[in-house]
C-alpha cells in the first residue's frame, strides 16, 4: 500500500496543494512554518479520519475559509483507492472511500495503516497519561476492529455513568440499580480493553528493547511498565470500592481510562530523569 497522490484545499496554512509521491522514499523540504508537518497531518486524516494535532476539525480550516478538502489516491493490494475528507464549518464531517460515504468512521480505521512521528512526541514522555493511552489505542485499533469498537463503547458508557453521578448530586438522590447497570457494562468492556492492551505491551516490549539496544550500543537498559488499576483487582471490584469517592467527585475514578505507561532506563523512570529543555530531551526511537 502506498499513497500516490495528495490534494489539499484550505487545509491549515495551505490554500491549495497537489502532490505526487514515489513508491520508495519521499521527503518534504522547506522553511519553518511552510507547511511540511501539515502535509503529514493531512495524510493522517486520510488514514485515521482526524488530525494528529488538533481533534477539532473546524480549527484545521484555513483562516477566513469556510471549508477544507483532502483528497488522496492510494494503491492497495493492486487496486486504486480514492479517499476523501471534507469539513465545512458548522456541518458534519464527510468521509468517503471511492465516492461512497461512510456511515461510521470507525469502519475506515486500519484500512491504510499509519505511524506518525513528530516533534510533539516529546509529550509522550513529559505529557499526561492520555498521550500514552492514545499511542496504545491508535496502534491496536488499526489492526483490531473489535478493540476499536469495544473502546468506543466503553467511552460512551463512561460518559453516561459520569453524567448519572452528577445527576445524583444535583437531584440529591441515588439509584443503585441504575448505577449497577452501567457498572456491569463498564466491567465487561473495560476488561476486554485491558486484556488487549496488556497483550500488546507484552509483544511490544521485546521489539522496543531490541531497537533501543542497537541505537544505544547496549549501554543502557530500557523497559516499559503497563500501569493499570486492573493489575490489582477486577473491574467490578474496583468500581464497588470506589463508589463513595465517585459519588463525591461526580465522575468515575477507576477504570481503563486511567491506564498509563512508565518508561524506564536502568530501572529509573524516564519522566523523572529527562529535562524539559527541548534541546536536552531524551528521544525515544
Amino acid at each position: 500500500m502506498f499513497l500516490k497522490k495528495l490534494s489539499l484545499v484550505n487545509f491549515k496554512n495551505m490554500a491549495q496543494a497537489d502532490l505526487e509521491f514515489s513508491e520508495r522514499l519521499n521527503f518534504f523540504v522547506g522553511r519553518n512554518g511552510s507547511g511540511k508537518t501539515n502535509l503529514l497531518d493531512a495524510i493522517h486524516y486520510l488514514s485515521l479520519c482526524k488530525s494528529y494535532f488538533n481533534p477539532i476539525d473546524s480549527q484545521n480550516i484555513l483562516y477566513d475559509a469556510d471549508f477544507f478538502v483532502i483528497d488522496g489516491h492510494f494503491e492497495l493490494d493492486g487496486k486504486d483507492e480514492k479517499v476523501y475528507c471534507g469539513v465545512k464549518r458548522q456541518h458534519k464531517k464527510k468521509f468517503k472511500r471511492n465516492d461512497k460515504e461512510y456511515d461510521r468512521l470507525a469502519n475506515h480505521v486500519g484500512l491504510f495503516p499509519l505511524v506518525m512521528i513528530s516533534p510533539s512526541d516529546t509529550d509522550f514522555i513529559q505529557g499526561g497519561s492520555d498521550v500514552r493511552r492514545k499511542f496504545i489505542d491508535s496502534i491496536i485499533s488499526q489492526f483490531d476492529k473489535e478493540y476499536l469498537e469495544t473502546l468506543i463503547n466503553y467511552n460512551k458508557i463512561l460518559s453516561q455513568r459520569n453524567a448519572l453521578l452528577k445527576i445524583f448530586v444535583e437531584k440529591r438522590t441515588f439509584d443503585a440499580d441504575t448505577l449497577e447497570t452501567y457498572n456491569v457494562q463498564m466491567a465487561l468492556l473495560g476488561s476486554k480493553v485491558y486484556d488487549k492492551r496488556k497483550d500488546f505491551i507484552g509483544q511490544f516490549i521485546p521489539v522496543f528493547q531490541k531497537h533501543y539496544e542497537f541505537i544505544s550500543g547496549g549501554n543502557e537498559q530500557v523497559g516499559i511498565e503497563y500501569q493499570s488499576q486492573l493489575n490489582e483487582a477486577g473491574m467490578k471490584e474496583l468500581l464497588s470500592q470506589a463508589l463513595s469517592k465517585d459519588r463525591a467527585v461526580q465522575y468515575s475514578t477507576v477504570g481503563i481510562h486511567k491506564d498509563d505507561l512508565n518508561f524506564t532506563i536502568s530501572g529509573y523512570p524516564i519522566k523523572n530523569t529527562v529535562r524539559k529543555d527541548s534541546r536536552n530531551l531524551f528521544w525515544l526511537p
